[in-house]
């Protein structure tokens, strides 16, 4: 299902997969067991997260996006970057973050040609730990869905 990678091959596949639009996706423990880089097209877990009104709450992102709309040139390039439909354009042309669909991926800001985008970290009291292990993750997920 997977194999060791040096850092170099590391960063190249990070790279190639950011280039191509691709969400990078650690398992949500604190020590992930892998790391998937997918697109909301095939991946399941990108196309339940689009569905759910609030993705930012399903994800162990510390950050969101935030956007300058003085150097925005309404040039909407973020808006086929994103996963989650986080973006829209306001009445001026210029991007907007709707920061509850926001899952922090980044693809947005990588590809802003004018630099208008950039990750922050969320507040204090916004922050989540990830679970521990897979185990203490689908008890979470159980959790958030109402299941005892």
């Amino acid at each position: 299902m997977g194999r060791e990678v040096g850092v170099d091959e590391a960063i190249k596949i990070l790279t190639d997969a950011q280039e191509a639009g691709l969400v990078t996706q650690p398992a949500t423990a604190q020590n992930p067991g892998g790391i998937c880089n997918c697109c909301g097209d095939c991946c399941v877990v990108l196309q339940a997260l689009n569905q759910h009104p609030r993705p930012a709450e399903m994800v162990f992102s510390n950050y969101s996006v935030a956007v300058d709309p003085a150097s925005c040139s309404g040039c909407e390039t973020c808006l086929d970057r994103c996963q989650m439909a986080a973006i829209t354009m306001n009445g001026e042309g210029r991007a907007e973050i709707e920061l509850v669909r926001c899952i922090g991926c980044g693809l947005c800001v990588t590809t802003c040609p004018t630099e208008s985008l950039r990750l922050v970290a969320k507040s204090e009291e916004q922050r989540r730990t990830p679970p521990p292990d897979s185990r203490g993750q689908m008890d979470l997920i159980r959790q958030l869905r109402g299941r005892p």
